[in-house]
């Protein structure tokens, strides 16, 4: 598990403003040696001079912890329990987990009784010391899970393929088909054996992530497979009838179940339509995904979506192909594979049918360039790409044209009613439009380093096209960066600042919190400026 958390110093500080991070780790020593990934992630924490580590270790409980925990369960003073309690210290070396289930299995078998002559518990100490223990929990635990009835050991395997908790809506949603219709009464039998709880109202979990990976093992890879394919497949059916409320979540439930049996003959054998579902929900996980930027798992959504897609794909199923083409270019760059953004941005290039359906996958090419140092190249294939929308600028341009350029139509004047015609324009912008304001949006930063006064001219052509066609959220861009020039290049302050002021207007009517990071960036190199 893992806990952030950022303290923001004073920006007054006398050596600046500064930002430090908490990072709180928790995970288990033996996960170290199954566990590449972990292992590199902590050497390299260990071998930055500026991070400070400190690794606290978690032992057993020890005797007297132990005799307390007892001596409070059984009702009993300690030093009754003492024996008790130094003999399942022994057993279970001062885990927490083996000794509260040391002392059910002592209960189980008649070991440690209550006494209704007496009004208190009692055991044999002999017996107890000769009860043995498995040394693994896994182990340990399958003993008392064996003892289950079949159909609670079932339910408990259909809700291990879920990980350690699952939702009870979900439950509920399989419990509606024939063949999970028990699930529910099942599982009641495993809270009274404490071996799940159900918290907070409608979630089921298990007592301990152990016994969740001792029912999961149980049946072998393939049958667990197929468990999954089954438990998705009905899922899937049950979206349609499910709360709308519900619909979106379950939805992503239920492809992680199918993917996880996608090599399994069922999963071949779905029909073309099945196959289509499968491969939209992948597409509607990949892009989530993606916009919580967790690449990795969105390339593996994509991945999971091209199996479901079959041969001609481009063929027979031209849009969600292309989209997934897209994504997974997308998740390439933010993964930082330059090959990956090539090789899906060369499919969609080959087989795009309009030059709209290029525009995506250009721009991720666009920012790979400029991430890899080639600026003045993204540049290019940004002015390049405006070109084919219709957008023609000048490669090169000197601060006199940006001058004639403004006089010839005497700057743009900020009347009473501009506020309001923003906030009330109902302008549907044509999608070539919209793609040029995108487009000048994502090339704006390098020609603020490289070319300056071209800027100007991208800027005020952003306002132009904004007022003319409609607004979208990156016309905002253009307000700013249009402002920057009344300021810098007329020494217009005033005019410059209801510039700004409208921008954020643009912001506000969009909704657009997510782009305001951007508009800080530009706030803060005009102030350096």
């Amino acid at each position: 598990s893992l806990v952030l958390e950022s303290d923001h110093l004073n920006d007054d500080d006398e050596e600046g403003a500064h930002q430090s991070q908490l990072i709180v780790c928790s995970y288990r020593s033996n996960e170290l040696d199954r566990s590449t990934e972990l292992k590199t992630c902590l050497d390299t924490f260990e071998a930055a001079p500026s991070v400070r580590i400190t690794s606290i270790n978690l032992e057993g409980i020890d005797k007297s912890s132990t005799n307390k925990m007892i001596s409070d369960t059984l009702k009993l003073p300690l030093r009754l329990t003492r024996s008790l309690a130094n003999a399942v210290h022994t057993k279970s070396s001062g885990n927490p987990l083996f000794a509260k289930m040391f002392m059910v299995l002592l209960a189980e078998e008649k070991k440690l009784n209550y006494s209704l002559e007496e009004h208190r518990w009692q055991w044999d100490m002999d017996v107890v010391r000769n009860t043995t223990i498995s040394e693994s929990v896994a182990v340990f635990m399958m003993a008392k899970l064996s003892r289950l009835p079949k159909v609670t050991f079932e339910a408990l395997q259909v809700m291990a393929c879920f990980g350690v908790k699952v939702d009870e809506d979900v439950l509920g949603l399989l419990s509606e088909t024939e063949e999970f219709a028990a699930l529910f009464t099942s599982l009641e039998r495993a809270i009274q054996e404490g071996i799940i709880e159900k918290r907070n109202g409608n979630v089921f979990i298990f007592a301990h992530d152990t016994i969740q990976q001792s029912v999961y093992d149980f049946l072998p890879e393939d049958q667990m497979a197929e468990l999954h394919f089954r438990i998705g497949l009905q899922l899937v059916k049950g979206l349609s009838t499910c709360e709308h409320r519900l619909s979106h979540s379950i939805s992503f439930i239920a492809i992680d179940q199918i993917n996880k049996a996608k090599d399994t003959d069922s999963a071949s054998a779905l029909s073309p339509q099945l196959k289509e579902v499968m491969t939209s929900l992948n597409l509607s996980a990949a892009e989530l995904a993606l916009d919580f930027a967790d690449a990795s798992s969105a390339l593996s959504y994509v991945h999971n979506g091209f199996l479901f897609m079959g041969e001609n794909s481009w063929e027979v199923a031209y849009k969600p192909c292309l989209r997934l083409h897209e994504a997974a270019c997308l998740a390439s760059y933010l993964n930082a594979s330059p090959a990956g953004v090539s090789k899906y941005s060369g499919l969609i290039m080959e087989h795009a049918r309009v030059l709209e359906d290029k525009i995506k996958a250009s721009c991720v090419v666009i920012q790979t360039s400029a991430s890899n140092g080639d600026t003045e190249g993204a540049i290019n294939s940004g002015l390049d790409l405006l070109r084919q929308l219709g957008e023609v600028f000048p490669w090169n341009i000197s601060r006199d044209d940006v001058l004639l350029a403004f006089r010839s139509e005497k700057e743009h004047i900020v009347c009473n009613e501009t506020k309001s015609r923003i906030l009330n324009s109902t302008m549907q912008i044509d999608v070539k439009k919209k793609w040029s304001l995108k487009l000048m949006d994502l090339i704006a930063p390098y020609l603020f380093v490289l070319r300056p006064n071209l800027l100007s001219l991208i800027a005020k052509r952003m306002v132009d096209i904004s007022f003319q066609h409609g607004f979208v959220p990156e016309s905002a861009t253009g307000f700013f960066l249009h402002s920057y020039t009344l300021i810098n290049i007329f020494d217009n302050i005033e005019e410059g600042y209801r510039w700004e002021k409208l921008a954020l207007v643009i912001l506000d009517r969009f909704d657009a919190h997510s782009r305001y990071p951007k508009v800080k960036f530009y706030l803060t190199i005009f102030a350096a400026t």
